[in-house]
């Protein structure tokens, strides 16, 4: 019986080695064949000392010895050693060098991502691009993915000519000599925040209590209440010179008499549709079931010609104001 317990203790200690050395190899960028196994194959068992690499066949074999390190490596090869990433960061910049790429000229390329757009939405995107905005409004879709989404489509409507991207001004670059107004307020900002801190350790460091510590740097404030004021200033002063330097914001051209006239056509009209919804909930107070589905029946029957007018109007409106407010250096998104 004793020799079988002493059996069983040897064969637990003698596993435990073995799993406590490969785990060490593998951390350490070593045998373990996931390391070296290529995208889309089987856990396979490697020759010994012949383990199957995924970095490219030229680079040859990894570093035999290794520290035993965990790091993030270059070229998301994922996790190894510092040996195997100074290793692999080596053959990238030669590859660079050599004019092969990052990551080499035989490393197989990864999964090509899908198009955004279906061909029925490159046919007609203007109807696409209006579908995504009433999801977004809806809560359907969210803003994330409507914004990629929004962004194919209005490159496929800008081959179309249907749509114009605005050309942003581009802020001017800081002068010299704010530059160098910016760098003389830093260094009083900092000088005063170490002469605040070196008295706070010296308080800390006698014992002082938070109470204490509150009042010292209410009275340094105090104290230094003419640098403070004068960097504030500084600050103002360099805000109010940036922007004055902006370049002025282009205007939208003002709608012609013609549009003008459809707006408050179509205002009118929807004011009358509004009027009548208000008539409609007022009348159905105190109305049995079946006869509040009846008004609302009639109503929809008597109103259904002036609401589709409303919606093409509202559409050639629209369509119009676009054609005229959207140029090259106005926003044109809708999101």
């Amino acid at each position: 019986m004793n020799k079988l317990i002493i059996s069983l203790i040897a064969s637990f200690m003698l596993y435990n080695f073995a799993f406590a050395e490969d785990k060490e190899k593998t951390q350490t960028g070593g045998t373990d064949p996931r390391q070296f196994q290529k995208p889309g194959e089987g856990l396979e068992k490697p020759e010994v000392g012949r383990p199957k690499s995924i970095f490219p066949l030229h680079w040859g074999r990894p570093p035999e010895i290794q520290l035993k390190d965990y790091v993030k490596l270059p070229g998301n090869f994922g996790m190894g050693s510092s040996t195997l990433a100074h290793w692999i960061k080596e053959n990238i910049s030669e590859d660079k060098a050599n004019g092969k790429g990052p990551g080499g000229a035989d490393k197989p390329e990864g999964p090509q991502k899908p198009d955004v757009l279906t061909d029925k939405e490159k046919l007609d995107p203007r109807k696409y691009e209006g579908e995504i905005i009433k999801k977004v409004k809806e809560g359907k879709l969210s803003q994330e993915d409507a914004r990629k989404k929004l962004d194919a489509l209005r490159t496929e409507m800008e081959k179309l000519g249907e749509f114009k991207r605005p050309k942003r001004t581009l802020k001017p670059e800081l002068s010299d000599d704010v530059k160098e107004k910016l760098k003389n307020i830093k260094s009083l900002q900092d000088a005063l925040a170490k002469e605040m801190k070196t008295k706070l350790d010296g308080l800390k460091n006698d014992g002082a209590t938070k109470e204490e510590m509150r009042e010292a740097v209410h009275a340094f404030q105090k104290d230094n209440k003419d640098r403070l004021e004068a960097i504030k200033d500084a600050h103002k002063n360099i805000h109010q010179s940036l922007k004055d330097a902006r370049p002025t914001k282009p205007e939208r051209p003002e709608l012609t008499a013609d549009i003008k006239v459809k707006v408050e056509a179509l205002k009118e009209k929807q004011k009358e549709l509004h009027t009548a919804r208000k008539n409609l909930q007022e009348n159905l107070k105190d109305k049995s079931k079946e006869d509040r589905e009846a008004l609302i029946a009639d109503f929809k029957e008597a109103n259904k010609v002036k609401h589709e007018d409303i919606k093409t109007k509202a559409k050639e409106v629209k369509k119009e104001i676009r054609a005229l407010v959207e140029t090259e250096a106005t926003r044109t998104s809708d999101l």
